[in-house]
């Protein structure tokens, strides 16, 4: 059976190893890889009969473009996905996100979001709140799969210790350091953070702010409300796979401080490397830390999120980073792509 997984996300390797699980799974999938899907795609390849969809906004509104282009963008590819259920192939949409996070061409996404919900044959989510978010929103409950989201062990190098790490850091030794990791952008309230931690004003605690910014005035705003603190470092680049561990193994804990969020691949990623999280009480974040097992939870105001930074120094932070890491390890990529493997034979099997 041959699936075609359509994406258009480079940085983040979820569907290449979603790919990897399913075929490692079942020897009776044959997966393919595209970022964009065009009409050759669609008329001359006639092999594949299940494509599996990801991030759908970004196939319509990549970039910086007019909401002109992306209309135009949105209507092709419906017309595409419509085509492709006409001649007997199912679509499977991931949901990773809801609304694009900056509120871009909302009324598109809308627009998108209401045809897949309607139309994909199947919908696969990665916890409960996400199903019932697509419930209640857009009235889907037939055919709506929680599957959960795979883990990163060994994806990255893990090799370095935390003395090592915080020497090619450059961290003080003793210091309590919180990381928050990734691509920086408003909707995951770091510019809270950052006030978060000045309030607290331990000096024996650092921040630390890695990961890619496009948006320029954000940069400059998150350097203004970091200021020359010294316990503060905000890293304003993308950080290779191999810089990962440094990042990880020189922390204590992740802080995912998230104005939104409807799944978590970051949390997964700190779970991965036996770091324990703190993180909004909204979204996916209550059940991927149970009851305080794997982390603590704040709600979303900035009084809490300080509260919650200076609770963290009092938890038993390596009894949260191993249940991290169990849990971690329990998210296998062959079990997950088994669990998918079994949707597609239903699909085929009407």
């Amino acid at each position: 059976m041959h699936v075609l997984y359509l994406s258009r996300v480079r940085l983040n390797p979820y569907v290449e190893l979603l790919a990897r699980g399913v075929s490692q799974a079942d020897a009776a999938m044959h997966p393919q890889q595209r970022r964009t899907l065009t009409w050759p795609d669609v008329l001359l390849f006639p092999r594949w009969r299940i494509l599996h969809l990801h991030w759908l906004e970004l196939q319509y509104a990549y970039g910086q473009i007019s909401h002109e282009q992306a209309e135009r963008n949105l209507n092709a590819l419906l017309r595409r996905l419509a085509h492709i259920q006409r001649r007997g192939r199912s679509i499977v949409y991931t949901v990773h996100n809801l609304n694009q996070h900056e509120g871009r061409h909302a009324d598109l996404n809308d627009l998108a979001n209401r045809w897949i919900f309607e139309h994909a044959d199947v919908i696969h989510v990665h916890n409960r709140f996400a199903a019932g978010q697509v419930r209640q929103q857009y009235g889907r409950e037939k055919a709506v799969f929680v599957i959960p989201h795979g883990n990163y062990i060994g994806v990255y190098p893990n090799e370095i210790n935390r003395e090592e790490a915080r020497v090619r850091l450059g961290l003080p030794q003793n210091h309590f350091v919180y990381l928050c990791l990734g691509q920086m952008r408003p909707y995951k309230g770091l510019d809270a953070l950052i006030r978060a931690f000045l309030e607290n004003d331990a000096p024996d605690a650092s921040l630390l702010l890695a990961g890619q910014i496009n948006d320029a005035d954000y940069a400059a705003h998150l350097q203004q409300l970091a200021g020359e603190h010294p316990n503060i470092r905000v890293i304003p680049r993308y950080i290779p796979g191999e810089e990962i561990q440094l990042y990880c193994n020189a922390s204590d804990l992740c802080v995912l401080p998230y104005r939104d969020a409807t799944t978590s691949g970051a949390a997964l990623l700190a779970f991965s490397f036996g770091k324990s999280i703190i993180a909004p009480a909204i979204g996916p974040f209550p059940e991927l830390t149970g009851d305080h097992e794997r982390g603590l939870l704040f709600h979303p105001r900035e009084a809490d999120l300080a509260n919650a930074l200076a609770a963290a120094r009092s938890a038993d932070i390596a009894a949260m980073g191993a249940a991290a890491r169990t849990f971690a390890q329990a998210r296998d990529w062959t079990a997950i792509g088994a669990q998918h493997a079994r949707i597609y034979h239903q699909l085929q099997s009407g």
